[in-house]
């Protein structure tokens, strides 16, 4: 074949790959802009107290859809959702603020999730951690042991402290125990123990929990399970 033939077929050739090529859209060509949300407040490893606020910002919000909060409370999972759909971004919705004196004292974290309005967009996240330290008064119940097989009197003692006032002088005022949901003592002082008679229970499972409150009005609270046996009981019935 000559020359100038090999020339024009591979000419034609050419000419039939550019109609032929799939169309490229204006989004192939031109790819979204990098979204980037970052929560500004609480700031990571901050330590927080009282009520405070959670809120983030995104670089570009005309992209975004909603963004996704979630906290999680010191020993828990994430709870506590909250969709936000325009800025300024914030937990609970504008001005709103989370109660930090509701969890317990400790390591605690949120996160933000922004959904992006293109689908074809990854979704991203930033999560910060910060420490809830309110003072709290401490409390533990150090008889009886959780789950233990109790008959007769079961003495009943804990232990409770406040090292850390954060607005006001440390200090206990008022530890209260409760037998299955209802008070049964309360304590104004030392010592914080009391007997507490089997055969007034139904046999099966019975749950007590101390409360310690502090001068500032903070309550913390340990709970532990007790099994009364048929036998001890006076009741002769089961718990249903």
């Amino acid at each position: 074949m000559k020359p100038s033939a090999i020339i024009a077929l591979i000419n034609v050739g050419c000419v039939l790959c550019f109609f032929l090529r799939p169309a490229t859209s204006e989004t192939e060509r031109s790819p979204g802009k990098l979204l980037k949300a970052e929560i500004v407040s609480p700031r990571n490893g901050q330590t927080v107290q009282g009520k405070i606020s959670i809120q983030a910002n995104v670089n570009h919000p005309e992209e975004v859809n909603f963004l996704d909060f979630y906290i999680q409370e010191p020993g828990a999972k994430d709870r506590y959702g909250w969709k936000s759909y325009s800025p300024p971004y914030m937990w609970g919705g504008d001005g709103q603020k989370l109660d930090t004196t509701l969890f317990d004292d400790g390591p605690a974290s949120a996160v933000a999730f922004f959904n992006p309005k293109d689908r074809r967009s990854p979704m991203s996240e930033n999560r910060v951690h910060f420490i809830i330290d309110n003072g709290k008064p401490k409390v533990k119940i150090l008889s009886p042991k959780d789950s233990a097989a109790v008959s007769g009197s079961v003495l009943i003692r804990v232990d409770a402290n406040d090292s850390k006032g954060i607005h006001k002088d440390a200090g206990i005022v008022a530890v209260y125990i409760y037998v299955d949901g209802g008070l049964f003592q309360k304590f104004m002082g030392t010592p914080y123990q009391t007997v507490l008679s089997i055969c007034l229970l139904a046999p099966g499972l019975h749950s007590i929990r101390a409360v310690a409150e502090d001068t500032e009005g903070l309550i913390n609270a340990d709970n532990v399970m007790i099994n009364v046996a048929p036998e001890a009981s006076g009741l002769g019935i089961k718990n249903r």
